[in-house]
């Protein structure tokens, strides 16, 4: 077996590297029905990797938590911010509750939560998103659709979705085995290379949470602006 080691862009022993090699990549992209998983930022992909990367044995592109010599992947992570990504036969798409996301876009940003045209600029950006990935886009060999919130209050029932979308069933107990080694400590040291991507202060989710009383119905009212077809994937409140 050949080992990958050079492909990698070296941090910390315990962090996780980026796999960089064009080359590399496109020997698996270049295939339309290799899967993409597709999310928009601020939606729970790195916790979700990190699952997959554990359970599958092996990471996705383009950054590796804990194979960091793999020689194959799952799939390829792709955040679609500007709504040009097309042409994929088979896709993995994440959401989450527009209020939590746009609320975390604002912070990783060091955006003020206050400033109500930045709220509405975020919601109005993630609606189209959401529009593109739950309405728009067939996807015709498969496509699958998770939550974070799903994965959060049922992770059985919602990664078994995912592991039918590779042709498995689910396997409950090493789930659960996985799902022991990746808390919030564990995220946050394996994904030292942005140190925002996970936030445990006590302030951070008090804040959220007046955020939430305050904003929920502008955001709802500006993702539903895209199209009330929304309305039939999303939780308001």
């Amino acid at each position: 077996m050949v080992s990958l080691r050079k492909y990698f862009s070296r941090l910390n022993p315990d962090a996780s590297v980026k796999i960089s090699d064009k080359a590399l990549i496109a020997s698996f992209t270049d295939d339309r029905t290799f899967p993409y998983l597709v999310s928009f930022p601020r939606t729970g992909s790195h916790w979700l990797r990190m699952l997959m990367e554990l359970y599958f044995e092996k990471p996705s592109l383009v950054r590796a938590f804990f194979y960091k010599d793999a020689v194959d992947f799952t799939c390829y992570h792709h955040h679609d911010e500007d709504l040009t990504l097309s042409g994929r036969d088979n896709v993995i798409y994440l959401y989450r509750n527009p209020v939590d996301t746009v609320y975390s876009q604002l912070r990783y940003y060091k955006q003020k939560t206050d400033d109500e045209q930045k709220i509405r600029e975020w919601s109005c950006l993630y609606g189209r998103h959401l529009q593109k990935w739950l309405l728009n886009e067939r996807c015709p060999d498969r496509k699958t659709v998770l939550t974070y919130e799903g994965l959060s209050t049922d992770l059985h029932n919602e990664f078994s979705k995912l592991v039918a979308h590779f042709g498995q069933t689910l396997d409950a107990g090493r789930l659960d085995d996985v799902a022991s080694q990746v808390s919030k400590a564990s995220l946050k040291k394996r994904t030292s290379h942005d140190k925002q991507v996970v936030n445990t202060s006590e302030s951070y989710a008090r804040e959220r949470d007046s955020f939430r009383s305050l904003y929920t119905a502008i955001i709802f009212s500006e993702i539903y602006s895209v199209t009330a077809e929304l309305e039939e994937f999303l939780v308001a409140g």
